[in-house]
């Protein structure tokens, strides 16, 4: 019975549809976990021209799962698939090691 009248004091206030982990999503990006730290600094070397990367741990710091946004000019004349084919290649190593990755690859307009 307490663990309902506690539950129920932590969800008074969400509307429906609010994520319950809303700050795992939210989480500042002023300080990013070393593997972010190194995650990135391996993109950087292999996409130099990249105008934006982005490596977020979405597994809440604990390095099982990441989203990783990159745009560069690399990915120019090159289909979806084959851009995020370059991004598994590079981090092929760091991949093995996690639980999933969510890679978005896009072109500067």
């Amino acid at each position: 019975m307490a663990a309902a009248a506690v539950a129920r004091s932590l969800l008074r206030g969400l509307s429906p549809g609010t994520p319950l982990f809303t700050h795992l999503s939210k989480r500042t990006l002023a300080t990013q976990t070393s593997s972010e730290l190194r995650i990135t600094g391996i993109l950087k070397q292999r996409f130099p021209q990249a105008s934006t990367i982005k490596v977020v741990d979405i597994s809440g710091g604990c390095g099982a799962m990441y989203e990783i946004h990159i745009e560069s000019k690399e990915f120019v004349g090159k289909r979806m698939v084959q851009q995020h084919q370059m991004v598994n290649e590079v981090l092929k190593q760091e991949i093995q090691e996690m639980h999933g990755i969510r890679i978005f690859t896009t072109v500067p307009k």
